[in-house]
């Protein structure tokens, strides 16, 4: 069973082309992860949150982590994204959906790969919290304790996405048991932009 966590403006039935596929799925919000399990599989800040878990105590067999950052450990670098989050969260929770969601995903990181995310199918202050509680500049940095995780780590990254290779890069010399796959032709939305290379990773593990 994969325990599956979505990324920010993430819903659960994102992980349903995984059920298509054959896998088992428990797809959880980000506010209500198991505290055990087989697999845990978290994309970006869904990943971010899996790490988190694991350090505090979640007992699972295999994670996979998808287009994470390791968070902010400079005071400073963390005060000026905690300023850019809020900046987000009070457009996400002010503006024109349609006008905020382009600009979202227009972010280069993206690749120009762009979601459907309809108004309707979102609390708009359950968007703002997720943005304000886990915003890498709220949340402790995760590269000073990744040692701690000895369980199997498949770490994941898009070609194009060089921040997140640089993570996850980082992210295997720090994990005691841990492997870095790069997805060719992808930016960060690894398993919508390449699924049948991912799903045909998850099958290898």
């Amino acid at each position: 069973m994969i325990t599956a966590l979505h990324g920010f403006l993430g819903r659960p039935a994102d992980w349903d082309f995984l059920r298509d596929a054959g896998f088992e799925v428990d797809a959880r919000e980000l506010d209500d992860v198991p505290r055990s399990g087989d697999t845990i599989l978290g994309y970006s800040m869904g990943g971010r949150i899996a790490l988190h878990a694991l350090l505090d105590g979640a007992r699972y067999k295999r994670a996979v982590i998808i287009s994470a950052g390791l968070g902010i450990e400079g005071e400073d670098d963390r005060a000026t994204r905690r300023a850019a989050d809020e900046k987000w969260a009070t457009r996400f929770e002010n503006d024109d959906w349609e006008t905020v969601l382009r600009d979202w995903h227009a972010q280069p990181l993206f690749g120009g790969d762009i979601r459907v995310r309809r108004e309707r199918d979102y609390d708009r202050r359950r968007v703002v919290d997720a943005l304000r509680r886990w915003s890498p500049g709220v949340l402790p940095p995760l590269a000073p304790r990744l040692h701690e995780i000895t369980i199997p780590v498949l770490w994941m990254a898009g070609e194009y996405d060089k921040k997140y290779v640089a993570e996850g890069e980082r992210a295997v010399e720090e994990l005691p048991n841990a492997e870095l796959w790069v997805c060719p032709n992808s930016s960060h939305r690894v398993p919508w932009e390449q699924p049948n290379r991912f799903i045909e990773r998850l099958r290898a593990l």
